[in-house]
């Protein structure tokens, strides 16, 4: 009778970067950081996204883990993903005008 209890699972995929309490690592915020210089040069708009979606996130993280985390997808794209999409269809736009010119 010298079974052990059950205990539970560590939970464990909170998101790129996040920790067991919901908020960035160490490491996640150096990159956020950096990643929130590259859009606010690139594409500013995306940046404003990107906090609002992190904000939002830290206080659904305590209620729904699984909507914050694709919250925290999203937010990590829209600084890193989106902003050189953006400046790419921008400049198309840029050389279609030019070109109807």
């Amino acid at each position: 009778m010298n079974a052990a209890a059950p205990t539970a699972p560590a939970a464990t995929g909170f998101g790129l970067g996040i920790g067991p309490d919901g908020t960035y690592t160490r490491g996640a915020q150096v990159v956020a950081f950096l990643l929130g210089l590259w859009t606010m040069l690139v594409f500013f708009p995306l940046l404003v996204v990107g906090a609002m979606l992190y904000a939002n996130a830290e206080e659904v993280f305590k209620t729904n883990p699984g909507r914050a985390k694709t919250m925290v997808l999203w937010s990590w794209l829209s600084v890193s993903v989106f902003p050189p999409v953006a400046a790419v269809v921008a400049l198309g736009v840029v050389i279609a005008v030019k070109a109807l010119s």
